[in-house]
């Protein structure tokens, strides 16, 4: 029996003993192999650390314009209709800080029947020169009421001399700029391609159009008034290829030496802003803007002596303005006024102007902010254009425009 309690014993002890020598992990493998899943935790929060660190620099915004607008009947008639609803506007902007002092901004529209690039540009600030910064990319053309965002525009649209000689705002080429700090000054100098209507395009010339703006701003902070002003210039041209012959402002005929000479496209304006802190905040702003304006002709190269000077290309001397007066109504109304004025031919009035008519336009508008994100807008618009044989009467071409825009 003892002998038996004995095996016993030692059969438990060998057992347990083997158990022990056979045991597939250590203490320090088991350390080890937790060590390496601490490891891979931390490698995949640094990563993750990284990424957020990247989305952190995207700021994205935007904003939708859902419209109804009621037209005249002149308008219907061109139209086929006397009112719509549409998307005037849905835009989407990323902007992306990847340094300090290093940005990058990519802007899509995605308006009904209209889905086009807005914005695609590089900014970078010039090393060891304060306060300048280098533009290149698809951008605004320097000009306030092209830079001033369609989101926060106190009417639905811009003047028509702005939509006439910058059409679709954007422009394709590169830009220095200067703010300010200590001297309240902002200079903007741009040079680019001349003939961007709206879609991604190269060049159709050799030669690149320059525009440059210059705005100084006044403070009075006893008066509670602030005021922006400063000129604006703009030199360029459009390459005559097939045509050497043209129209003058005043109707007569002259010649290039030759095909593939340019034709000027130069002006100069001048604006002014005037911000007043009183009775609730108002403003009033306005542009002047003057000089020749020209189209190359549309003949082709093959065409008669008799086609070319059928169809020249136009020399126009232009003149236009703008001037808004804006009211705040309380904390979420606002009333405005403005009046613009556009003729494409000064030199010519009339039954000689024929079609080149100037238009006079009165435009009315009442804005309500529901709150930062919401505005509703009421905006009527009166053209008047100039009557002659070619146009006899007042176009019936007002516009009622109802406008709710969403901001993000």
């Amino acid at each position: 029996m003892k002998k038996l309690l004995a095996i016993g014993i030692f059969a438990l002890i060998s057992v347990y003993g083997f158990s022990q020598t056979q045991k597939p992990d250590s203490l320090k493998d088991v350390i080890e192999k937790h060590e390496g899943k601490l490891n891979a935790l931390d490698d995949r929060v640094l990563v993750n650390e990284a990424d957020l660190s990247k989305l952190n620099k995207i700021k994205v915004s935007g904003y939708i314009q859902s419209q109804w607008e009621s037209y005249g009947a002149d308008l219907e008639k061109s139209n086929g209709y006397n009112n719509t609803f549409y998307i005037r506007r849905a835009r989407i902007k990323f902007t992306y800080e990847a340094l300090d002092g290093v940005k990058f901004v990519l802007q899509p529209d995605f308006s009904t029947g209209n889905i086009s690039l807005k914005d695609a540009y590089a900014v970078v600030n010039i090393p060891k020169l304060k306060n300048w910064t280098l533009w290149a990319g698809q951008m605004n053309r320097p000009d306030y009421e092209v830079e001033y965002s369609s989101s926060q525009r106190e009417v639905l649209e811009r003047s028509r001399v702005i939509r006439t000689i910058y059409p679709g705002e954007r422009e394709v080429g590169v830009k220095l700029e200067y703010a300010g700090t200590k001297i309240p000054l902002k200079f903007q100098l741009m040079a680019m391609n001349g003939n961007f209507t709206g879609a991604q395009a190269k060049d159709v010339d050799s030669q690149k159009d320059i525009m440059a703006r210059l705005v100084y701003s006044v403070k009075l902070p006893g008066a509670g008034i602030g005021i922006d002003f400063g000129p604006n210039v703009y030199y360029g041209g459009n390459l005559s290829k097939n045509n050497k012959y043209f129209k003058n402002s005043d109707g007569t005929l002259d010649s290039l030496k030759s095909v593939w000479k340019y034709l000027n496209k130069n002006w100069v304006g001048g604006e002014i802003q005037i911000f007043a802190d009183v009775l609730g905040g108002m403003a009033i702003k306005g542009e002047y803007i003057t000089g020749i304006n020209s189209s190359p002709g549309t003949v082709a190269a093959t065409s008669t002596m008799a086609q070319m000077l059928a169809s020249p290309s136009l020399y126009n001397n232009f003149s236009g303005y703008y001037i808004y007066f804006i009211k705040n109504i309380g904390p979420k109304n606002q009333f405005v006024a403005k009046y613009d004025y556009y003729d494409p031919n000064i030199k010519l009035s009339g039954d000689a102007a024929g079609n080149n008519i100037y238009y006079k336009t009165w435009t009315f508008a009442w804005q309500y902010y529901l709150n930062d994100f919401i505005r509703i807008s009421l905006n009527y618009e009166m053209p008047k254009n100039e009557i002659n044989a070619s146009n006899p009467t007042d176009k019936k071409d007002n516009t009622l425009g109802v406008r709710i825009q969403a901001k993000f």
